[in-house]
């Protein structure tokens, strides 16, 4: 179970890096709730992802999504990473729930860095 949410992690990091909507629905139990800094608890799944959606493209082609450690505890994992999204750096942490090979939670840390030139 350990490597199957492992997997299931980087499959997530790989979508949402590369802006892939679909890939990152997939991943997403239709309960799916997102707790960050800019929503208390956004929820269900069709909700989240109009607000990721709305991200990307924001973003453009400008988002970089870099994570730093993975970590995977039964049915949790948590990726602390390095969010690039035009001019701005976030630092933050990802604490996902997964059910029957989904992700059924996340609540994101986000904070915002001083961005460092040529980085």
């Amino acid at each position: 179970m350990t490597q199957d949410i492992r997997t299931l992690t980087h499959a997530y990091i790989t979508a949402f890096h590369n802006r892939d909507i679909k890939g990152v629905a997939t991943l997403m139990h239709e309960d799916f709730v997102l707790t960050d800094p800019e929503n208390d608890a956004l929820g269900p799944k069709e909700n989240v992802l109009g607000f990721i959606s709305g991200l990307f493209d924001r973003a453009g082609t400008t988002l970089t999504f870099r994570p730093r450690t993975v970590l995977v505890d039964g049915a949790h994992s948590a990726i602390e990473f390095g969010l690039t999204i035009d001019q701005d750096f976030l630092e933050g942490i990802d604490l996902i729930e997964w059910q029957d090979g989904r992700m059924i939670s996340m609540r994101a840390h986000l904070t915002q860095r001083a961005r460092v030139i040529g980085s």
